[in-house]
């Protein structure tokens, strides 16, 4: 009865998970209304009818996303290594400080941003608000934190005497590195960059602040789209991006294997 009552609790909370967007998903196809539902009607006209806009601001979102996740995965792995193995003064505060951002409210980070842009126009007079590079430096305060995270979570079980056997038959600092210390941290290195990156992928108030004009993101242009009219072309580009993601996570599946990429093998 105890497994009958558990797998009925786990359905229902993929049922709960999973129902908003399937909903999503069915409603892109229906020609009668948007919020009609079950649709009465099929139709792909939503998806004919996509405003070519959307397209551009997906581009910026995956550009953005892909180098905040790279950058904040070059930066997190030797901070979280200084952090987990280092004596220095202050250590503590400074694993305080990558926690913040996390519990600061992202609209307040986001206006700290948009005067800090403006302060860096009047000093040296570059822009970074409506750029690319305003939108990844806004999303790497919250990308950073997320990484050090996650590698410092991934080194808690760490032996360092893996490292000093390998040192011990002649390995040189940076082969035992990248030979050594990745492979064991790559479960925690890999959750930290798709963490990254899907963060950045849908973060809004930051992207608000920072974004705009041809530096707008996905999220950012449905959110203003929305106070104007909601049609079902916004549910065509939502339904878009759930496909992408499925065809994301089979392709690493098939390939990679998720158990595999996000677990380290015992």
């Amino acid at each position: 009865m105890g497994n009958v009552v558990l797998r009925a609790v786990l359905i229902g909370a993929f049922l709960f998970l999973l129902a908003p967007i399937a909903m999503v998903v069915v409603s892109s196809f229906n020609g009668v209304g948007v919020f009609a539902f079950p649709p009465q009607q099929f139709t792909t006209r939503w998806y004919r009818e996509i405003d070519p806009g959307y397209y551009s601001a997906l581009y910026v979102s995956l550009v953005v996303a892909t180098v905040t996740s790279i950058i904040a995965t070059i930066v997190s792995v030797p901070a979280a290594l200084a952090l987990a193995r280092g004596g220095f003064p202050g250590r503590n505060l400074l694993s305080s400080l990558c926690l913040s951002p996390l519990m600061v409210p992202a609209l307040v980070t986001g206006v700290a941003l948009f005067q800090f842009s403006l302060l860096f126009w009047d000093v040296f007079k570059v822009t970074l608000g409506g750029t690319i590079t305003g939108l990844v430096i806004g999303h790497l305060t919250f990308a950073i934190p997320f990484g050090v995270r996650a590698v410092l979570a991934s080194h808690t079980r760490y032996d360092l005497s893996i490292e000093e056997a390998a040192e011990s038959l002649g390995a040189r600092p940076l082969q035992t590195f990248f030979q050594v210390t990745l492979p064991i941290l790559k479960p925690g290195i890999v959750s930290g960059a798709v963490f990254s990156f899907l963060i950045s992928l849908d973060e809004v108030p930051i992207a608000l602040f920072m974004g705009g004009g041809s530096a707008t993101t996905l999220p950012v242009k449905i959110f203003t789209a929305i106070e104007i009219s909601f049609g079902g072309d916004i549910l065509a580009v939502s339904s878009i991006i759930v496909a992408i993601s499925v065809v994301a996570m089979l392709i690493l599946d098939r390939f990679v294997g998720l158990e595999r990429l996000f677990m380290s093998k015992q």
